[in-house]
């Protein structure tokens, strides 16, 4: 996965990668799907796992190197950044995997899948499931499958998220813009059983983010595309792109048309081939319209919610506290930066009161990085020469 300005053929092999090794599990995976059983050798156990890290190593060696061109000391923060994935996925293993109820919700939601049956919406979504069976199918292993899956992805959210920042920040204030990243992670997964959409989906959404303030329209449509595939919120950011280069004229309104069609496209091959036909705010998030429940009003939809304020606490404390920085320096920020907030965050908002729980904060994570750029000023020489300057490796 690679954000560079030069290496377009990169970026395209890197995300088409990304698709071509989930997409086999997904469609030739021999029906009924179930867990592989363990490698009767512990040679070829112990193998095979470190076959997976060695290549997952590879690609962040890979990464640092291209990094190094523009990039102070980038192969320390790609440790750093490992470093800091790795203590969020054992976070998430002492906070919600190793409970036997998240276990057991899972392993039943993974097989179900898999096998093309299972509820809406996490049906919908198998583009973080096909990369996990590709590394059962390698291991036969599924917790280490799970656990890898979730370091690398979480990784690359990380990566990118300071990429996100080092485009209006010099390197220790692009540095800080992870700290809220790393004390709200614990938060925002308190209270779900731990589906596998977040890692992937949450690193596309930042990629999504970079390639729209580039203006790179053709790495944008593959990124929402394979987004979409993992969870279809990412097509907010869609409408983005024209709010941000709407002066330009026709030539905006037609990738913006351009990238919505990706989206949709994603959308409806993920869907249609498994019986979807529309219809229902069920066939959307399995549950209908969420908002009286979420707002507090009206007959509840579900029994098993929180109280009412922590709904409101986790919209505050993952958007909420930065928007008074914001607000302060929203003269001096960058307009396209700006005009991507001012979409992205109240969709991502609404669709959450609307299809989701307020207080499924791990679907806010992907603003925390965005808001936290916003949030922090940048030295008074970078400010003043940002329109004249770019950051390579960006």
């Amino acid at each position: 996965m690679s954000v560079d300005r030069s290496p377009s053929l990169l970026t395209t092999t890197s995300l088409g990668l990304l698709a071509l090794l989930s997409i086999g599990p997904l469609l030739w995976e021999p029906r009924p799907v179930a867990f592989l059983e363990p490698y009767t050798s512990a040679g070829t156990s112990v193998s095979t796992l470190a076959l997976v890290l060695f290549l997952m190593g590879i690609m962040l060696l890979a990464r640092a190197k291209l990094d190094e061109s523009g990039e102070p000391h980038a192969t320390a923060k790609i440790v750093l950044f490992a470093a800091l994935a790795a203590l969020m996925t054992f976070l998430h293993w002492i906070e919600v995997d190793q409970h036997d109820e998240a276990h057991e919700w899972q392993t039943n939601s993974y097989v179900k899948i898999l096998n093309h049956d299972y509820e809406a919406p996490h049906n919908y979504r198998p583009l973080p499931y096909g990369l996990v069976r590709l590394l059962e199918r390698i291991t036969h292993d599924w917790t280490f499958a799970c656990v890898s899956y979730r370091w690398f992805f979480t990784f690359w959210f990380v990566w990118a998220s300071y990429r996100l920042a080092r485009r209006f920040l010099d390197p220790r204030r692009a540095l800080t813009t992870l700290i809220p990243l790393v004390l709200l992670y614990p938060l925002s997964i308190a209270r779900y059983a731990g589906q596998l959409t977040d890692p992937v989906s949450h690193a596309l959404f930042i990629l999504a983010f970079l390639y729209l303030l580039e203006d790179r329209p053709i790495a944008l449509a593959v990124a929402l595309a394979l987004g979409v595939a993992a969870k279809e919120t990412v097509a907010i950011v869609a409408p983005a792109y024209l709010a941000c280069y709407w002066r330009r004229g026709l030539r905006s309104w037609l990738i913006t048309v351009g990238l919505g069609m990706a989206c949709v496209a994603a959308f409806l091959a993920t869907r249609v081939p498994l019986g979807w036909s529309g219809g229902s705010y069920e066939n959307i998030n399995g549950s209908g319209l969420m908002i009286g429940t979420n707002l507090g009003f009206g007959e509840p939809i579900a029994n098993r919610i929180p109280p009412l304020w922590e709904n409101y606490l986790h919209v505050f404390l993952f958007v909420g506290i930065f928007l008074p920085p914001i607000a302060w320096r929203w003269r001096v920020l960058d307009l396209c930066l700006r005009n991507l907030c001012l979409v992205v965050t109240p969709l991502l908002l609404f669709s959450n009161v609307c299809f989701g729980w307020l207080y499924e904060s791990r679907n806010y994570m992907p603003l925390v990085p965005l808001l936290a750029t916003m949030a922090i000023p940048p030295r008074r020489e970078d400010q003043s020469e940002r329109k004249e300057r770019q950051i390579v490796g960006t």
